[in-house]
């Protein structure tokens, strides 16, 4: 999914305050675990934080180190996945999961950010749903008749990573956007969602892609992000 990932607009700038806030000074270390093509880890590292991105997907971490090299950000671009990760014990003041919850083992994320967050290290955990305005919700109706799988309630992953890394998530926000966009965007945008673009053969998204392109009304991309963070008790 990488060649479609960068279509896919930037995270709001207000939730990137709010995860810029959980570090105790401005060059805190950050580890961005499921990191992608970077939309988290490319605005940290522009407001001034060491960030570590690990990311399984050579060819996303491929798109991530072009990005930063053409903004001359120093990420240190990690190929490894977050069960198991390369770092050394209670080195991240911050660890960020953001949209990848879906995709990880939360168990094992859970013994390995405990194992790498320091003492007072915060963690971060980011979901992402499709937003509620008239035509996304024209768009999910087509979505939901199209494709049967969906994904997975995420709230026990959450309360076991909270167990067991002993980070208490005190805090929750909420931040949407809207961004327009045109059909060849909007396609390439549910390209990149592993439910829709990747689990349909081409007939079917042939098929899902003319309906799409016949709602009616100015297609507008739009999210909610959830945002759980709380920093470590013990």
């Amino acid at each position: 999914m990488a060649d479609a990932y960068d279509a896919r607009p930037a995270y709001p700038p207000a939730l990137i305050d709010a995860l810029s806030e959980l570090t105790a000074t401005r060059g805190g270390r950050v580890g961005d675990l499921g990191a992608g093509i970077g939309h988290v880890a490319l605005p940290l590292a522009e407001r001034g934080f060491e960030v570590l991105a690990i990311e399984p997907a050579q060819a996303m971490l491929d798109r991530l180190r072009a990005e930063a090299r053409k903004r001359r950000l120093p990420i240190r671009a990690i190929h490894a996945t977050a069960e198991a990760l390369p770092l050394d014990d209670a080195s991240l003041d911050l660890a960020v999961v953001a949209d990848a919850l879906h995709f990880l083992d939360a168990e094992l994320i859970a013994h390995e950010i405990a194992r790498v967050l320091a003492p007072k290290g915060a963690l971060a955990v980011v979901t992402c749903e499709l937003g509620k305005t008239p035509f996304m919700q024209s768009l999910i109706e087509v979505i939901e008749e199209a494709v049967p799988r969906r994904p997975r309630n995420l709230d026990h992953n959450i309360v076991q990573i909270s167990a067991i890394t002993g980070v208490r998530f005190a805090r929750t926000r909420q931040f949407c956007d809207e961004t327009p966009v045109d059909g060849r965007t909007l396609e390439r945008i549910l390209r990149s969602i592993s439910f829709i673009g990747p689990a349909m053969n081409p007939a079917r998204f042939v098929a899902f892609r003319a309906r799409v392109h016949a709602l009616p009304g100015r297609p507008a991309w739009a999210r909610v992000f959830t945002l759980r963070a709380g920093r470590r008790s013990r």
